[in-house]
């Protein structure tokens, strides 16, 4: 993996993990499998624990590099991402 791929997969790790974990569009989802689940439950907080779930999005994405890596759709996918991170991050510290 060069460096730029590697750069790109992180953010794009970064964003899918924060849409996973934080995102307003999927708090519904997540809050209904957050109730569906014991209180106090380990799985529960698995699933708004940004570490927890940056593991195992970041294994998925090593494992797509893995498989289409060499790949425009690949390339594609993780850049817009990486951009939708990035923007995001720079949105929230603009102060307005």
């Amino acid at each position: 993996m060069d460096t730029i791929t590697f750069v790109l997969a992180a953010l794009a790790t970064a964003r899918l993990t924060r849409l996973v974990t934080t995102d307003r569009i999927t708090q519904a989802p997540r809050g209904r499998a957050v109730r569906a689940l014991p209180d106090g439950s380990l799985l529960a907080y698995l699933i708004v624990c940004d570490w927890c779930v940056s593991t195992y999005v970041g294994a998925a994405t090593a494992g797509a590099w893995w498989l289409w890596g060499d790949t425009m759709t690949f390339t594609a996918v993780t850049t817009a991402l990486a951009f939708s991170y990035v923007a995001g991050f720079l949105a929230s510290r603009d102060g307005e």
